[in-house]
């Protein structure tokens, strides 16, 4: 696989968290517990259907969202996810501009993956519940940092 194909997979694969994680900050903002807006309130008791990824107690993406532990600051991890995968689009992007941005890359997606073994602990021991979007997000997650990973040894054993 060429380099430029690797690039092009992460940007596909930021591109797609990019828009999971809209959706967790979209369930985060109109959960009726994280909000003191009255319209998002309204919004919610309106909007009682299913969602999509709120199969049962244990596969629960609003579960988790409105968990204590969903938010740093009062800002939820989906926000933080939306800048992270922004980020990684551009220099994937950049890439063909200046080759230096894989390390970047490399170094970023290292550093959520050991945030997202936080997560992933919290959601097993503490939340005792699973985000279907939060799971294709790390998948997301962990694909970039393996091709990051092996684009950057390349360009180091190269030099």
């Amino acid at each position: 696989m060429t380099i430029k194909i690797k690039y092009i997979i992460i940007a596909i694969l930021a591109f797609i968290a990019i828009w999971n994680s809209f959706y967790l900050a979209y369930d985060w903002l109109f959960s009726v517990e994280n909000t003191v807006n009255i319209y998002a309130q309204i919004w919610k008791v309106a909007n009682e259907w299913s969602k999509f990824c709120d199969i049962n107690e244990l596969f629960s993406c609003s579960k988790v969202t409105s968990s204590e532990y969903s938010q740093l600051f009062w800002i939820p991890f989906s926000i933080f996810s939306i800048f992270n995968f922004i980020l990684i689009f551009i220099l994937s992007i950049f890439w063909i501009i200046k080759k230096e941005t894989i390390k970047y890359i490399t170094i970023i997606t290292w550093l959520w993956v050991i945030f997202n073994f936080y997560l992933f602990y919290l959601e097993i021991f503490v939340i005792k519940a699973f985000c279907p979007v939060c799971i294709w997000i790390s998948i997301s997650l962990f694909s970039i940092f393996f091709i990051s990973l092996s684009s950057s040894l390349k360009c180091t054993t190269k030099q």
